[in-house]
């Protein structure tokens, strides 16, 4: 076998055949020898000012006879311990190899590092909303794993399981935070979507809420205007017809329902007797209503048997009953084609009378309007 060369020495020759052939029992005397050798060392290193033993070192007495020393007892054999056979040398002088040195302590670290960061990126990506930082130790555990891995093919780590974990680990950690990415995106995209479609939907409402309330208001307006029309036409009408109403002595006036009234100048009249005294210098004149039904149905003069007279100063006058039959009353109702005349008889005050009114009512409730016919007595 060939033993190492010492840093000090030259590369000892390679061993040659007949070396190798040597046999077993010729190595171990060459083991004896060099035990002897050493032990020799060690006798002549000893300390020369050491205590001698007894009978060490006296001068023998003449006489005496040589003792000679007791033999020392054998030292007990040691059991033999492999001993490294130095190699051959030139010169034949032998060398021993050096001390083993231990081995250095294997790299499992990033192996390790792989494992606990896969670990805690896997954990992470479990939970969506927090895809964001699984991704970042998933990613290391899986660059640790795979250099970890390196260090294993290299022999200077021993743990390849904890690093093919980490890298295992590492990217189940990214593909389900790249997953939750996606979903979460999904989602976001969607409930933007859904929420731009809603904001649409209510700006749609709006806008019709907003055309249908102008509608409305156009309606109104449109309404109003017609109300507004209406009213005046009904206001212009009725101005029209109160002045239709508001008649001279001797004119008529037709009511919608067919009454025809016509009331004839005032004449002069003189009274045989009254059931009062007349006023003195009053001008006492007779008012003549004449009616005709011109429509297809009976009329009823309910409340229009007699006139009201106002003097010029707007006060009112009233009939003068005497005795006579002169004054006639209109009657209950008319039918169609009927006709009649009321007369009565007014005293008018002096200096009022000029000029003077004569009102005839006709109608019910709402309906009812008045004739008036004003100018002078005669």
């Amino acid at each position: 076998m060939t033993a190492p060369v010492p840093p000090d020495r030259p590369q000892a020759e390679k061993a040659s055949p007949e070396d190798a052939e040597k046999p077993a029992a010729v190595a171990a005397v060459e083991v004896a020898e060099v035990a002897a050798d050493v032990a020799s060392g060690e006798a002549a290193s000893a300390d020369p000012w050491a205590p001698l033993n007894p009978g060490q070192g006296e001068a023998q007495r003449p006489g005496e006879a040589t003792v000679p020393a007791p033999a020392a007892a054998p030292a007990p054999i040691a059991a033999p311990t492999p001993v490294a056979v130095p190699g051959p040398h030139p010169g034949g002088v032998p060398y021993w190899p050096p001390y083993p040195v231990p081995a250095p302590p294997p790299r499992n670290g990033l192996g390790v590092a792989a494992m606990v960061l896969g670990i805690v990126g896997a954990v992470l990506s479990l939970a969506v909303i927090l895809f964001w930082l699984s991704w970042l130790p998933a990613l290391l555990a899986l660059v640790f794993g795979i250099i970890g891995l390196g260090y294993v093919r290299k022999g200077v780590a021993t743990n390849r399981a904890v690093a093919l974990a980490g890298v295992i680990l590492g990217v189940s950690g990214l593909v389900v935070s790249a997953g939750a990415g996606v979903f979460v995106m999904a989602r976001v995209h969607a409930a933007n979507v859904e929420r731009r479609a809603e904001a649409d939907a209510a700006r749609a409402r709006a806008e019709a809420e907003s055309r249908a309330a102008q509608e409305r208001a156009e309606k109104v307006k449109e309404q109003a205007e017609a109300d507004r029309k209406r009213i005046e036409a009904e206001q212009q009408k009725a101005a029209e017809d109160l002045k239709a109403r508001r008649l001279s002595f001797g004119q008529s006036y037709t009511y919608p329902d067919g009454l025809k009234v016509t009331m004839a100048a005032p004449e002069p009249y003189v009274p045989s007797s009254t059931v009062f005294e007349v006023p003195r210098n009053a001008k006492i004149v007779q008012v003549r209503i004449t009616v005709v039904n011109t429509g297809s149905q009976e009329l009823s003069l309910y409340g229009s048997g007699s006139p009201t007279v106002r003097d010029a100063n707007g006060g009112l006058v009233f009939t003068l009953i005497d005795g006579s039959n002169r004054m006639k009353f209109l009657p209950g109702s008319l039918s169609p084609g009927q006709e009649a005349t009321g007369a009565s008889a007014y005293a008018l005050p002096e200096g009022a009378a000029d000029p003077f009114s004569v009102r005839f009512d006709y109608g019910t409730g709402l309906q009812r309007k008045d004739v008036t016919w004003a100018g002078s007595p005669g």
